[in-house]
């Protein structure tokens, strides 16, 4: 972040120094303009989660993801200008010079600069929890990366052993091939609010593609920092949960009205459906949906899938009840792009949900979890989040459980715009839905 700040500004001052007076015309105070540009230039990045450790062990992932910022920040800043009456014929020119050493910058910090400082600086000790003794592949991965600074201190296959290293505040790197999930997240939550974990289970393997884990072999690499615990986070997420949602039912609020149309015209009830779901520890509310099924529906064939899908093992099923007949056409058609969803969003408003959490879950379904599934109901469920983002019905329930419980562990404002940010796309792409 030191690097981005630094260049930020400094590409604002050699744009001054490059471009002739009387063409330069796009600011009329450069401290105004250093500071707009640096703070757009963190607040995207940071909303990439470009400031993830672990992103940045994975060189093309990185380099990737900062070529995105780079247009992100290159769209807003422009829609800035325009919206602050800077941006005319005369100075987009030096528009596309700012950007151009911008780009310079960030590509020459990250290829070169970041990696050579990495080696110079001192080297941060970490020590491995193996409990099974498979320590050896995460070793050398890390010994193979040398730009991670990272120096093992201790491996062990007992938690116990490593508390001296805990106390003073050594990272932990948990080594398990163990396929018992229970075991697993007792593992994870046994170092929890005490120093941060990074994790390497080969059964986390299928959970592709998470923006902010790095892979070995398909294995994900996972980065718990324990965070999202402030009050500030708390005050400012349930502020834009508000904002969110009364911004999103004046938005939807056509969508809402032709689905309700369609419900009266392809079926016989009620527009809306009113579900118990459970919420944060445990507490029941009523959560509200457009009908999708007939009026008369019985419960007990989703009950007899939610038992399958919970016991489920990689493609034994597709997750998600595909082919349900109490579903309506045009249920189908809503649930596909997930409008039957839009009416949450007075749930949202009225503090039984959030924006971005766990999807709340029905009773019975709790009823047959076990006790580390319950680690997901240790928060506010949410409208949308990271398993509908990176999962929805492509994965097992394990699979998706744990994603719910790092993102419970890992919360932060960046984290929650980023989920918001990638769901309209999920949505319209129908990735994962049925």
């Amino acid at each position: 972040m030191f690097f981005d700040i630094l260049f930020a500004a400094i590409s604002i001052i050699l744009t001054y120094q490059v471009i002739p007076e009387e063409i330069i015309g796009f600011v009329s105070n450069i401290y105004l303009e250093m500071v707009v540009f640096t703070l757009l230039v963190i607040g995207i990045f940071a909303y990439l989660d470009l400031y993830n450790y672990l992103v940045f062990l994975n060189r093309f992932r990185y380099i990737y993801r900062t070529t995105k910022g780079i247009a992100y920040i290159f769209v807003f800043y422009l829609i800035w200008m325009l919206a602050s009456s800077s941006l005319n014929t005369q100075n987009e020119f030096s528009l596309f010079v700012l950007f151009g050493i911008f780009s310079f910058l960030m590509y020459f910090s990250r290829i070169i600069l970041i990696p050579v400082f990495s080696l110079l600086l001192p080297k941060k000790g970490i020590v491995i929890f193996a409990p099974e003794g498979n320590y050896k592949y995460i070793e050398n991965w890390i010994k193979d990366h040398t730009v991670s600074g990272l120096n093992v201190k201790k491996i062990s296959q007992h938690k116990e052993d490593l508390e001296e290293y805990v106390k003073k505040g050594f990272s932990v790197v948990i080594s398990t091939f163990t396929e018992d999930w229970e075991r697993l997240i007792e593992y994870l939550l046994y170092f929890k609010n005490r120093v941060p974990v990074i994790l390497f289970a080969p059964v986390l393997t299928g959970i592709d593609d998470v923006d902010y884990w790095a892979y070995i072999d398909d294995v994900p690499i996972v980065y718990f920092r324990w965070s999202g615990r402030s009050r500030a986070y708390f005050f400012v997420k349930r502020l834009i949960d508000i904002i969110g949602a009364i911004l999103a039912l004046i938005v939807f609020s056509p969508f809402m009205a032709i689905a309700a149309v369609g419900i009266k015209l392809t079926s016989k009830g009620p527009v809306f459906f009113i579900q118990k779901r459970v919420g944060k520890g445990g507490e029941v509310f009523n959560m509200l949906k457009f009908r999708s099924m007939l009026e008369s529906s019985d419960d007990k064939p989703h009950k007899e899938f939610v038992k399958v899908y919970m016991n489920g093992k990689d493609g034994e099923n597709r997750f998600k009840l595909t082919d349900d007949s109490r579903v309506t056409s045009w249920g189908k058609v809503l649930r596909k792009v997930s409008i039957d969803e839009f009416p949450q969003f007075f749930n949202v408003f009225k503090g039984e949900l959030s924006l971005v959490g766990p999807r709340p879950p029905l009773e019975y379904e709790v009823d047959n979890y076990s006790k580390w599934h319950k680690e997901r109901l240790s928060i506010e469920q949410g409208v949308t989040g990271i398993w509908q983002v990176f999962g929805r019905a492509r994965l097992p329930f394990d699979k998706s459980c744990f994603l719910d419980i790092f993102y419970a562990e890992n919360r932060s404002l960046c984290l929650d715009l980023h989920l918001l940010g990638q769901t309209p796309q999920t949505i319209v792409f129908g990735r994962g839905a049925y």
